[in-house]
């Protein structure tokens, strides 16, 4: 393995753990659990052990899309003249971009105090401050069946809804680790994996007993496009190790 190949998967790994670590921290990959199991009088180690499945489930299809996409990334990469590690830095500078633009135009934030819920388009401003005469407000897309205990839906078909969403973020940064041989992937793909599945378990568990004392920062509604910029600053540090090493 070369300096510049050394360095490339260096970031490759970085990358995949900074969004396992990152993106699961966004609330709807944890709140959803915590919010039903307070609502439902689930143990910390149930809440824990759904959102756990539920993060098996959410990786797995997250490393599927991957691999599928590096598949026709191989494909679209040949049909050009270019190589993958020629296109990666590009593909994950322009992924970051557009999936950070996205993700602040579909808005939404989060607020737990409470049991109700509405988007970003429910038709009224709201500030996000509960205040004394709106202590049931939450400010979460989620599913009011659920939280209020209407859904006769159990704890696993939970888990089956909020984990069947892969991870999107994963796929410029497989793309960009390919040629590195199996070892190296397997490294990027465990990197990303495990600090998703833990969290989500963690994060589900401890917020269920302590939901009410959870004050989320002003600053949360913006951790998704941060990720976003998170992948597309990896992707200009790859194109500056390509350019040094060529």
């Amino acid at each position: 393995m070369t300096g510049g190949s050394g360095a490339l998967l260096t970031s490759s790994v970085g990358a995949a753990l900074l969004t396992g670590i990152f993106h699961t921290l966004i609330p709807d990959h944890w709140l959803p659990f915590a919010l039903i199991g307070r609502a439902r009088g689930w143990s910390g180690w149930r809440t824990g052990w759904v959102a756990v499945a539920s993060g098996i489930l959410h990786v797995m299809l997250s490393i599927v899309l991957a691999l599928l996409a590096l598949g026709a990334g191989r494909s679209t990469a040949s049909f050009w003249g270019e190589t993958l590690e020629q296109a990666g830095p590009y593909l994950l500078i322009v992924f970051g971009l557009l999936y950070a633009l996205w993700s602040w135009r579909k808005g939404g934030h989060f607020h737990p105090g409470g049991d109700w819920v509405h988007g970003a388009d429910a038709g009224h401003h709201c500030s996000g401050d509960e205040g004394p005469s709106h202590p049931e407000h939450l400010h979460y897309h989620a599913d009011e069946g659920w939280i209020r205990n209407k859904s006769s839906l159990g704890a696993w078909a939970l888990a089956l809804l909020v984990g069947a969403n892969p991870c999107v973020l994963l796929m410029p940064i497989v793309v960009a680790a390919d040629g590195n041989g199996r070892v190296a992937m397997t490294a990027v793909l465990l990197s990303y994996a495990i600090p998703t599945i833990l969290l989500m378990g963690g994060l589900s568990a401890f917020a269920v007993a302590r939901l009410r004392a959870i004050k989320l920062p002003a600053g949360v509604r913006f951790m998704e496009p941060v990720s976003g910029l998170l992948v597309a600053v990896v992707g200009v540090v790859v194109l500056l190790i390509h350019r040094l090493a060529g």
